[in-house]
């Protein structure tokens, strides 16, 4: 008897299977990490408060579990004062010129007598315009003032001692050497 039917491969019994290997070990679990404050969570406790899908679930200490109170509810937007109200005075205008005298008095210690003196016509003449304008700094041109008079005064002194000491350097070597000065 013959058929047309496909003669397939009869499957192995299951006596000629072939043996399965073992599955091979899990990896062990990562150590938890140190907790770092009393805000920290386990992460046995982080992964109980996730979702299948990994977002996480509101709990109590969640901003989203808090709602606004009544006293602090949102209130409507400010909105620009009404006219006729109380405005701060305009500021008077600095003078420019005692801010120059000040930065000419501080230069002095610098530069000496070339900063000085201009720093005292600066602050004389920013002291005038203050008071017939009614400008603001009349502080910094009395500090470009008083530094440079100071200043000067002192470069002034400074540069005598060094005039006299070099005289007194040139009258003793000239004394020693035997050679008669006219002292």
């Amino acid at each position: 008897m013959t058929s047309d039917v496909p003669v397939t491969p009869s499957a192995p019994t299951p006596d000629a299977a072939a043996p399965v290997p073992p599955a091979p070990p899990a990896p062990p679990a990562p150590p938890a990490p140190p907790a770092s404050g009393p805000w920290s969570t386990s992460p046995a406790a982080e992964a109980a408060l996730e979702t299948p899908y990994g977002a996480p679930v509101a709990s109590a200490a969640s901003p989203a579990a808090y709602a606004p109170t009544a006293a602090y509810a949102p209130t409507a937007p400010y909105t620009a004062a009404p006219t006729g109200y109380w405005a701060p005075p305009a500021a008077r205008p600095q003078n420019a010129l005692a801010w120059v005298a000040f930065g000419l008095g501080l230069g002095g210690l610098f530069f000496g007598l070339l900063t000085s003196i201009p720093a005292i016509v600066c602050g004389h003449i920013a002291r005038r315009q203050i008071r017939q304008r009614g400008e603001q700094g009349d502080g910094a041109a009395l500090t470009g003032l008083i530094s440079g008079y100071v200043l000067t005064v002192l470069w002034v002194l400074g540069i005598a001692a060094y005039i006299a000491f070099l005289v007194t350097i040139i009258a003793v070597a000239g004394t020693s050497a035997g050679v008669a000065t006219g002292f």
